[in-house]
């Protein structure tokens, strides 16, 4: 195995007001041609939001605000690739947009444009697991909202309601003749608030 793998990327998801997504043509090999989402290489001793500023500021002239971690991604392609790249939303701040050396392109699409664009298999994935991709089954959230949490009931073994409607936990110890099953059949379902 080469010297160096697995190499560890950051690369940042950049939208604009319009929830249009920042991508850059790539300009030399592999890859040459296709569009992606601009991040390179971690370097020693630097965090994954320097490293994704850093890069998006060389690839793109634009200075970020690096926000929330999306997903971690792993390609391995034995004898000579294995790479893990960390995608982080990313907020334009200032900068002027010019594509370097890096890239020969770059422009800002919307939804319903990236599905035809030429993209890696990696890059296609996180387009669409971030529900950017037209038709895509996960859905972004509006800029600036939280997520909505998810509660699941939870079964309390010998919980009982009390008079006030509320419930308490039995005190009794359970009979050995019972059978467990029957009891948590019979338990009331709690949901959180």
């Amino acid at each position: 195995m080469p010297d160096g793998l697995p190499r560890v990327g950051s690369a940042l998801l950049v939208r604009d007001e319009a929830n249009r997504i920042l991508l850059g043509k790539r300009n030399k090999d592999p890859q040459r041609g296709s569009w992606i989402i601009p991040g390179g290489k971690i370097r020693p001793f630097e965090s994954i939001g320097e490293a994704a500023a850093r890069e998006l500021r060389e690839e793109t002239g634009l200075e970020v605000e690096v926000q929330n971690q999306f997903r971690v991604y792993e390609i391995v392609n034995p004898p000579n690739e294995h790479r893990i790249v960390i995608y982080s939303w990313g907020k334009v701040v200032g900068g002027t947009a010019k594509a370097s050396d890096d890239l020969s392109e770059l422009a800002f699409f919307s939804p319903n444009e990236l599905s035809d664009l030429q993209t890696s298999p990696l890059v296609r994935r996180v387009l669409a697991d971030a529900g950017l991709v037209a038709g895509s089954s996960v859905q972004l959230p509006p800029r600036g909202s939280q997520l909505n949490l998810v509660f699941l009931p939870i079964l309390l073994h010998g919980a009982k309601k009390k008079a006030s409607g509320k419930l308490q936990r039995s005190q009794r110890r359970r009979r050995t003749s019972r059978s467990r099953t029957s009891q948590i059949d019979k338990a009331p379902l709690l949901f959180g608030q």
